[in-house]
Parts: C-alpha cells; structure tokens; sequence
C-alpha cells in the first residue's frame, strides 16, 4: 500500500513544476528617465549653428543635458532651440549676427530693442521689451495683477508719473500680458485720477 502511495505523491509534486514553467514571463519594467537618449546642451547649440549659420556666443555657465524624448537632434531649428534653452532656464538675443545665450537671470539687461508692441514676426520665445501707456486704468494698480503670471526672470514695472508699463519677457507671454492690459483698460472708467499719478504731481520732491 505504501509503495503505491508515494508514485502518486511525487507525481502531485510535479504538476506545479510544470505549471509554473508554462508560466509567460513577467513583464520587463519601464525603462528609467536616463534611458533615454540625451545631448549636451553646448554640442546641441553647436549642431544648430551649424545648420542654421548663426554664430553663438554662449555664457560658460550655459550648461544642460537635454533629454530627447520625441525629438529628432537633426531636426531642432532656431525657434526649437529658444524653446528648449526656456526650459532649461536660459535665454537668447541676436543682434550684429550674433547670438549671446545667457542664463534667464541675466536676460533682463541684454539690448533687446524697445517696442510699443510686440513684433509679429517675434518668435514665441525671444525676448522681447514693450513700453506702453494705459488710457484709463492706472498702471501701477496692475502690476501686482499681471506680475503673478509672468516668470520670474520677465520684469513687469509701472511708471506712475506717464502712467507707463514697462514689459520685458517673451514674446508669447508678452503678447498675453498685453492682451490682459487692454482688455483691463476698456474695463476702467474712463476719466479716472489715479492715487500715484497725483502724489507724484505734487510731491515736493
């Protein structure tokens, strides 16, 4: 009786073996973020100045690895490059033929010309300077409006004494900006005195 029992026994024992090797395997994990391919953000600006015959100057302190998810290197253009020196918090200016890229902190005290608008042909990402006077609202009372909605290298400032606002960011989000101060200004009343024009007027200083 023993004899027969242990065949069935080791036979039991060896349905699970065989069930578990007929088991797919197991999914392979995700592939990490530094998996993907990447580029050196000064061999990146050096390919498309190659390409585009722009001549760089690049601040040493411009320095990035730029990941390649969904884009082609040989692909990147000019207004694709600004777009991703943004990102990485850097920023450009052409003027004389030339290119500086610089980090975003240093990009408010580059020439960038000073306009009463924003270009139509301004790319999305360059940098752009606009003055301009509001006819109804007061431009100091918008400053802590817009200024939220501006990155924190951009500058926003009022001059009270010409009731001016003065612009510096890119040209996509300065042409929003813009857009906010006339809607803004149709909204004021019109005629309206504003507080810091008239303590300014007569301030004794």
């Amino acid at each position: 009786m023993n004899h027969r029992i242990v065949p069935a026994l080791a036979l039991a024992l060896l349905i699970p073996i065989g069930a578990t090797a007929a088991d797919p395997a197991p999914a392979a994990a995700p592939a990490a973020a530094s998996d993907y391919a990447s580029i050196d953000i000064g061999d990146l600006i050096a390919r498309v100045a190659k390409r585009t015959g722009k001549q760089f100057i690049v601040d040493p302190r411009v320095r990035a690895e730029v990941p390649l998810i969904g884009l082609d290197v040989d692909r990147i253009d000019y207004p694709k490059l600004l777009a991703i020196l943004n990102v990485h918090l850097f920023a450009a200016y052409e003027s004389g033929g030339m290119v500086r890229v610089v980090p975003d902190a240093n990009s408010r005290q580059l020439p960038v010309p000073l306009t009463s608008e924003v270009p139509s042909k301004a790319l999305d990402d360059e940098l752009v300077t606009v003055m301009l006077q509001p006819k109804n609202m007061c431009s100091a009372q918008a400053v802590p409006v817009l200024r939220p909605l501006m990155p924190q290298a951009a500058h926003l400032a009022a001059y009270p004494l010409s009731n001016t606002l003065v612009i510096s960011d890119r040209a996509a989000n300065a042409r929003r900006i813009l857009d906010m101060v006339e809607r803004l200004d149709k909204a004021a009343p019109a005629g309206q005195k504003c507080p810091e024009w008239a303590s300014a007027k007569t301030d004794p200083k």
